[in-house]
């Protein structure tokens, strides 16, 4: 028998290829039987099954091992391309996959291994892939039309030109470099607690990208990402080894935020791999062994990030339910169970077969039916089955529902709602969660501007007292000062300060400044130091430093230097601390170095040499190495020398003393919470004194600088994009992107002339949005790994009538697959938005435009238009006014009748309540309410104002509140208020009874009798502040404000940021949306949340209810009536409770529309000498009403209907007013002047309405375009008003 043949591979046996070697050796050419070396393919693992098919198959990874076989006996293995598929079998990651064959000529011509071809050896994975690559062309018989098209793409890149080449790899190192400043700038900008761990990532990359210039030169950035990946790795490992509740933690989800951000970041490491390749093909590598190792690398990281990203997408799903879970209004399954109840107790499915009517379960019952293959009964009874299996699906027992729920694909929103509806309507119970959940850290940070607010009022009105508020610079004048900021270019070139307006320092900081440049100067011409403006460029003033430095000049210079400042300033107190932190920062990145050095870590070595230098230069720049004296940073202007004056009085002055130190202690708090680096500050201070960059208001501006420069400024504000505006999110100066982190606004330098004086205003607003960033900060994680979740879903794909399509490949093997929707999804993109909007900052799109050379924005014009046009129109108009009260009101005695949220009685006792407290007026223009029924609104955000107003509120004086453009609307904000009290107390009554202790009894009064949530208010009488009592156990503050804003915006309007339609975000959508937030919630409550093909039933998690449209419960009952000829008031007993409701909805709307038609057929039979203003104004109202709720009704309300699509945004009108009164200005001039005009076009020929005959038109013009006046107009003549209604247009 022969000898044993052996194959070794980089100095180890190869078991296949010894065992195909032996084989072969050892049996006679000709004899050789192919099924051998199939058992041993098969033994080594290096074949794959594939789809059950006989033939062999293997994947890229196991194409390696069979290439060797081919470098020993060519051609004995062909391979062909068959497929590529999207999780492999071994891997679970994208492969492709091959068929395998065995060319039996070549087997049965090979000849024996001789001893020198038995040893294959390779420095590197990289060598022996490189040989395998090169030889596979010749032989496996992969032909480039058989081939993949990433091979393809691979095989034509080698070609290009050295050029392109080079290019593509220097825009990589300078994409690579923005990225990773950009960054870094943003982690050192972070609070001082999330600084440390996310730098030192992003310092070896700032390192490793510094000089590069050929691909070799990548080597240590990618081993910085090798290690980030490592890092990444561990740290999710650790993750995984705690529970899912405890991964669910909002700290441990921004954990798992950073590994996603880690994984995402490797982009550039997948295009190096591409370009390397590039490289060594045009033979651009100068260390192969360098370069082979970086290309190693690559493939290891980008394999590990892979895998390490599939097991992410698999894991973060379960941890995200468990986010969301908590945030599930527990009364909700209860209801859908009370709909499975009735369904299965009165048979009747087909009043919700609008559950079932997409799903393609029930298409195929109704065809079933329709071809005869199933009886009546059996469809009857199978659609019943399906319909209780449909909403016992919508039930959330637990996580394992919304695991369900974000892994499958979903259907689709429809392009309308995901302009025009709030995202918690959604139809997705998770993405009403995920809203409730952003919700909840909005809620957070209003209750920390609550606490802030009170402590600012009781000191401001410390301060303020006997002192005049209208002038608010008067008023803070012994507290501010302007202050000088050095400027710089691009390059770092000193360019003319700017002055801000700054707290009062203790220290004259301008005057040292002054001094210090003054003896910079002398000093620098006594010893003839040179100039960087005397040199023409950066080079030559190099080379003359360079000179000077080694001349005795030099040391006298810095001598006299040190003198100075030995004279002028002295020691901060804690600078042996920070020398000492400096001292232990060297000795540990000593420590790595040296730990670096021992594993042969270059990369490592190098980072730890940046550090120790930067450190050394950080120590030196403020310790003397020769004296041993601080210097630097860790002096500060002596006090003896520069204390302020204002400073000293201001010490001297309790009053003022106590103000000042508590607006320094609370602002200082502010930049702690986003980041005390981001304001300019003095070198010897840890914070800044620097005002926050409010912008002045209005009145404040043209009382300090007149109308004329005040009017130009607030035009200019008015039209383009300003330094300190919010509404757009914050925008990276380097990559031009929206950033994806919570905004940090009034951090800016701006000229002090635009910065507001009011300091108590001011500082409030900064609080508030540090609030908004400390609260929002916190959820981050969660709600960019939902918006992941949401992007990676599959989209179902539906016909018209909403039915998935099915996949045409699955049918035909017999499988009922549905078929995915390409593209980003509505459903993604309502969320991106939502989460840019509300998150990141991003109310508004910028969309700026160029005219006369002067740049403007869209959006802010479109503000601007919108707010003239609504205080032109509403202002002062009491018919809109009233007309607003009984709209809302009839929409809360709708509620009452229908006795789900609160009952008649409930809403009597609001009303009577809300009177007897004088409708909170006393607090009109305070900044602190004085009554309960005025803290009560504040506390559950009852108006809906504080989470988006409360920053900009005014502290202070009642006349500049008062000026403000917002209050000429105050009719408007009456009814508002009027509403919104009674709802909230409404609510709070309904509630009687049910408010437990913790040992479950009913909270009573003192009285013996049960307490409503009103009752157990309780105001602390140090404070002020608003509580409930702590004996209640059983009510969630939270789950109260939703249950409020949801009721407030399903019978009124949507308001505020946070429910804001996508469209609102662009000019076009404001312009056509102003006067329209009804519109939505008002079709929701009517039609519900399915459209015309979808799901009728809603379960509404901000409601904690189950809802349906009232006029499609409404219709189902009357349809069911007649259908089963019975009694509605049977009928009506079979009904689910949520449908009753409806019908009693629906039945008061219904009857307040009969007895509108009645009131106006009275009203209009009235004699000439009966008719008066009252008679006049309740036959507006009514016809106003009337029309207002006829829109809603299909085919009869079409008037109103056509009346809204004739005008699409409000605007147009007062454009069009404002294009007549050009019109009707030019037709006076041409008459004055005696050109020839027709009477008419200048004076009334009749009376019309308030004008006389030979009144001139051009009053009407005038006065319809000025706010208050056309307001007042309006409403002295309802019956001009009510003619609109009766006339030949509207009709």
């Amino acid at each position: 028998m022969a000898n044993k043949c052996i194959i070794i591979v980089n100095g180890k046996e190869h078991v296949m290829m010894s065992k195909i070697a032996d084989y072969i050796d050892n049996s006679a050419t000709g004899s050789r039987n192919a099924q051998k070396i199939v058992d041993i393919l098969k033994d080594s693992k290096v074949l794959t099954q594939f789809q059950g098919k006989p033939e062999m198959f293997a994947t890229q990874e196991q194409l390696k091992e069979l290439r060797l076989v081919n470098q020993r006996y060519p051609g004995l293995l062909n391979f062909s391309f068959e497929t590529t598929q999207k999780y492999g079998p071994e891997t679970g990651q994208p492969t492709n996959i091959y068929k395998v064959t065995i060319n039996s000529n070549i087997l049965n011509s090979a000849s024996e291994v001789k001893a020198q071809d038995s040893e294959f050896n390779f420095k590197n994975n990289f060598e022996k892939d490189e040989f395998t690559r090169k030889t596979q062309a010749k032989s496996e018989g992969v032909t480039e039309e058989e081939a993949p098209a990433e091979e393809e793409e691979l095989r034509a890149n080698t070609y290009t030109t050295k050029e392109n080449a080079q290019k593509e790899l220097m825009e990589l190192a300078v994409n690579a470099k923005v990225i990773v400043e950009s960054e870094l700038r943003d982690v050192q900008n972070l609070p001082e607690d999330q600084i440390e761990r996310r730098e030192n990532r992003l310092r070896r990359l700032k390192i490793a990208v510094a000089n590069i210039n050929k691909v070799e030169d990548f080597f240590m950035f990618v081993a910085a990402n090798k290690d980030n990946v490592n890092n990444a790795i561990a740290e999710f490992n650790s993750l995984m080894a705690l529970s899912v509740e405890e991964r669910a933690t909002a700290p441990n989800m921004n954990r798992m935020y950073e590994i996603k951000q880690t994984l995402d970041s490797l982009d550039t490491i997948q295009k190096l791999e591409q370009i390397a390749l590039d490289q060594l093909a045009l033979g651009n590598v100068t260390s192969k062994d360098r370069f082979g190792i970086m290309l190693s690398d690559i493939k290891e990281t980008i394999d590990k990030s892979k895998r390490l990203n599939q097991q992410f997408e698999q894991e973060i799903i379960p941890v995200m339910a468990e986010v969301l879970v908590g945030f599930h209004n527990e009364a909700i399954d209860p209801q859908i169970q009370e709909i499975i109840d009735n369904i299965e107790q009165t048979g009747d499915w087909r009043r919700f077969s609008s559950q079932i009517r997409q799903t393609n379960e029930y298409q195929d019952l109704v065809q079933q039916r329709d071809n005869g293959a199933i009886t009546d009964q059996q469809f009857n009874d199978q659609a019943k089955a399906l319909t209780l299996e449909q909403f016992k699906n919508r039930q959330i027992p637990g996580r394992d529902k919304l695991i369900k729920d974000l892994t499958q694909a979903h259907r689709d929103k429809s392009g309308f709602s995901y302009l025009f509806d709030p995202i918690i309507y959604s139809s997705e119970p998770a993405i009403q969660l995920f809203a409730k959940s952003v919700k909840e850290a909005t809620f957070k940070k209003n209750e920390m501007t609550l606490d802030f607010k009170y402590d600012l009022a009781r000191e401001y009105d410390l301060f303020s007292e006997g002192l005049s508020e209208s002038d608010v610079a008067g008023l803070n004048d012994s507290i501010l000062e302007t202050v000088l900021v050095p400027q710089y270019d691009n390059k770092n070139n000193p360019i003319d300060p700017i002055e801000v307006l700054s707290l009062v320092n203790p220290i004259l900081v301008d005057k040292f400044r002054q001094d210090e440049t003054a003896m910079y100067k002398k000093l620098g011409k006594k010893y003839n130091k040179p100039k960087r403006a005397d040199y023409k460029d950066e080079a030559s003033f190099d080379q003359a430093m360079t000179r000077w430095n080694k001349t005795a000049n030099k040391t006298k210079y810095y001598n006299e230097v040190a003198a100075w400042h030995k004279e002028n300033t002295e020691a901060i107190p804690t600078y042996k601390e920070e020398l000492a932190k400096i001292n232990r920062q060297i000795a540990k990145a000593e420590k790595d170095k040296v730990e670096a050095d021992k594993l042969g870590r270059a990369d490592l070595v190098a980072d730890a040499n940046t550090q120790i230098e930067k450190l050394k230069k950080k120590r030196s720049f403020n310790i003397n190495p020769i004296t041993g004296q601080p210097r630097g940073s860790f002096i500060k202007p002596k006090a003896s020398k520069y204390t302020n004056p204002k400073y000293t009085a201001i010490q001297n002055d309790a009053k003022k003393k106590r103000y000042y130190d508590f607006i320094v202690k609370e602002f200082v708090k502010g930049q702690k919470m986003v980041g005390s680096k981001r304001m300019t500050k003095n070198s010897w201070e840890d914070f800044s004194y620097i005002m926050p960059s409010v912008r002045k208001n209005e009145f404040d501006r043209m009382r300090e600088q007149g109308v004329i420069s005040s009017t130009k400024d607030i035009l200019k504000e008015s039209f383009s994009v300003q330094d300190t505006d919010t509404q757009f999110g914050r925008y990276n100066e380097r990559t031009g992107e929206l950033e994806k982190s919570v905004p940090v606004y009034y951090v800016n330098n701006i000229p002090a002339s635009d910065v507001s004086r009011d300091v108590a205003s001011s500082i409030y607003a900064f609080r508030d949005m540090a609030h908004n960033y400390a609260a929002k900060s916190e959820v981050v994680g969660q709600v960019m790994l939902f918006r992941d979740i949401m992007k990676n879903r599959d989209t179902l794909k539906v016909n018209p009538a909403g039915v998935a399509y099915l996949s045409s490949i699955a049918n035909k093997l017999g499988i009922k697959l549905p078929a995915k929707k390409p593209g980003e999804s509505y459903t993604y993109k309502h969320v991106d938005a939502f989460i840019d909007t509300i998150m990141f900052g991003q109310r508004e799109l910028k969309e700026n435009f160029n005219l006369f050379g002067k740049q403007f924005s869209a959006n802010k014009i479109a503000n601007s238009i919108n707010a003239f046009t609504a205080i032109n129109t509403l202002s002062f108009n009491f018919l809109q006014g009233a007309n607003q009260s009984i709209i809302d009101n009839m929409a809360l005695i709708s509620e009452a009748n229908a006795g789900q949220f609160f009952s008649r009685g409930d809403l009597a006792w609001a009303k009577s309540r809300y009177w007897a407290e004088g409708a909170g007026l006393s607090d009109t223009g305070k900044f602190i309410p004085d009554t309960k029924l005025g803290k009560a609104l504040e506390m559950f955000d009852a108006l809906t104002e504080f989470t988006d107003q409360e920053g900009n509120r005014l502290v202070g004086s009642k006349l500049r509140k008062a000026l403000q453009s917002g209050n000429l609307l105050v009719v408007q904000q009456a009814a508002e208020h009027e509403v919104s009290s009674t709802r909230m107390l409404a609510l709070m009554k309904n509630l009687e009874g049910k408010l437990q202790d913790k040992d479950g009894n009913v909270i009573n009064n003192e009285d013996g009798s049960p307490a409503n949530l009103y009752d157990l208010l309780i105001v602390d009488e140090k404070t002020g502040r608003l509580s409930v009592d702590p004996r209640v156990a059983n009510f969630n503050k939270s789950d109260f404000i939703n249950l409020m804003q949801g009721l407030a915006r399903r019978t009124n309007q949507t308001k505020g940021s946070f429910d804001r339609p996508t469209a609102q975000r662009v000019w076009y959508g404001k312009l056509a949306m102003l006067f329209r937030s009804w519109l939505l919630p008002g079709l929701r409550r009517r039609y519900g949340h399915g459209g015309f093909t979808g799901p009728t039933v809603h379960a509404d998690e901000e409601l904690g209810t189950v809802t349906q449209g009232m006029y499609v419960s409404f219709w189902n009952f009357l349809r069911k009536s007649v259908a089963e000829k019975a009694w509605p008031g049977t009928v009506f007993e079979q009904l689910t409770e949520m449908e009753k409701q409806n019908v009693k909805r629906t039945a008061t709307e219904l009857g307040s529309l009969a007895a509108a038609f009645a009131i106006i057929a009275a009203l209009q039979n009235l004699d000439d000498d009966e008719e008066n203003f009252a008679t006049n104004f309740l036959l507006y109202q009514t016809l106003r009403y009337q029309a207002e709720m006829q829109q809603w009704i299909p085919l009869y309300g079409y008037k109103e209907a056509f009346r809204i699509a004739k005008s699409p945004t409000a605007t147009a009108r007062q454009i069009e007013q404002t294009f007549k009164l050009f019109d009707q200005i030019k037709n006076e001039g041409l008459y004055n002047l005696g050109f020839p005009v027709e009477e008419k076009d200048i004076f009334y020929q009749r009376n019309t309405g308030r004008y006389q005959k030979g009144d001139r038109k051009i009053q009407k013009s005038v006065e319809d375009l000025m706010p208050i006046l056309r307001g007042l107009n309006k409403s002295k003549s309802p019956e001009e008003a009510a003619q609109y209604f009766l006339g030949t247009s509207y009709k």
